[in-house]
């Protein structure tokens, strides 16, 4: 069977109508952990590795990776793929989203004071602490960007402040991210996405 003739014990998952593997950063090669497509005969997708299966990754980008994902098998087209991304930009941009689908998990790793560099993060223990509380190694800490660019904690809002408002530069990121590794197994890495994006905000523009 394959399993001899490869050397590697196989193992039945499922059967796909489709499956797209996305490459590795610097290889056209796909990464075996990292895929997403169809289950045969339903409405099922599967994924695997990518963000929407991450637990940082917040909800508005998760939701909008899968409706990629499923609008990959419905069109076959990266272009399909873009425009909606667009609309789901332009939806940030406008301050559309709600800030409470924002909220990225972090698990801490280690003690407030063992952290070297002020990350986003960090920021969030010490908005933990301002308030008189604790999170400790193992324990989960849950908050909005809300203006990466600054450097201490009120680069973040604890998801249980209720923020009001957010980054859109950085939940962009975060989508363009999650759009590549839909894209990538099409040849379509982050630089064409980009251009893509331009271009149909450039036709937009120029139709008035």
């Amino acid at each position: 069977g394959v399993s001899a003739d490869v050397g590697i014990e196989l193992e039945y998952e499922d059967a796909y109508d489709w499956l797209a593997f996305v490459p590795m950063r610097d290889s056209a090669a796909g990464a075996l952990t990292r895929y997403f497509g169809a289950v045969a005969g339903g409405d099922e997708h599967v994924y695997r590795g990518i963000e929407c299966r991450q637990r940082s990754t917040c909800e508005w980008v998760a939701v909008g990776q899968r409706e990629l994902v499923r609008l990959v098998g419905e069109t076959r087209d990266p272009e399909a793929v873009c425009d909606r991304l667009r609309v789901r930009l332009a939806a940030l941009n406008r301050g559309d989203v709600d800030p409470a689908e924002l909220a990225v998990t972090n698990r801490v790793s280690k003690a407030r004071a063992a952290y070297e560099q002020y990350t986003r993060s960090v920021a969030a223990l010490d908005r933990v602490a301002e308030r008189g509380l604790d999170r400790f190694p193992g324990e989960d800490v849950r908050y909005v960007v809300v203006d990466d660019s600054r450097d201490d904690r009120d680069r973040v809002r604890l998801a249980s402040e209720s923020p009001a408002t957010y980054d859109p530069a950085f939940y962009r990121d975060r989508a363009v991210r999650a759009a590549t590794s839909v894209l990538s197994p099409f040849g379509w890495r982050r630089d064409r996405i980009e251009e893509q994006l331009a271009d149909g905000r450039r036709t937009r523009l120029g139709a008035f």
